[in-house]
C-alpha cells in the first residue's frame, strides 16, 4: 500500500470546511450571508441573482434598508458545569 495522495487528502479536508461571509443585496437591501466554499455560490443573491458586495468589516456595515449603523453585540457561550452532569 502506498501513501495515499496529497490532492486526495486536500480535498478531503476540503469538503469538511465551510468559510462563511457577509454580503448586502443591494436591490433586496438585505444582508445575505454565504459559504464560499459551496460550489453553488457564485456571488449572486439567492432571491434575484444581483451581484453581492461583500461586508469588509461587519462592525462598521450599515442596515442596507435604512442606513443606520448597527448594534452589534456580543454572545457568549455558556459556560460548561461539570458538576452537573
Amino acid at each position: 500500500m502506498g501513501t495515499p495522495d496529497m490532492d486526495q487528502i486536500l480535498t478531503d479536508v476540503n469538503t469538511e470546511f465551510a468559510q462563511y461571509k457577509l454580503f448586502v443585496c443591494k436591490k433586496e437591501k438585505k444582508f445575505v450571508h454565504a459559504d464560499l466554499q459551496d460550489a453553488h455560490f457564485e456571488g449572486r443573491c439567492p432571491s434575484d441573482a444581483s451581484e453581492l458586495e461583500e461586508v469588509q468589516d461587519p462592525r462598521e456595515a450599515k442596515c442596507p434598508q435604512c442606513g443606520k449603523e448597527l448594534e452589534i453585540g456580543e454572545i457568549k457561550p455558556l459556560a460548561t458545569d461539570s458538576s452537573a452532569e
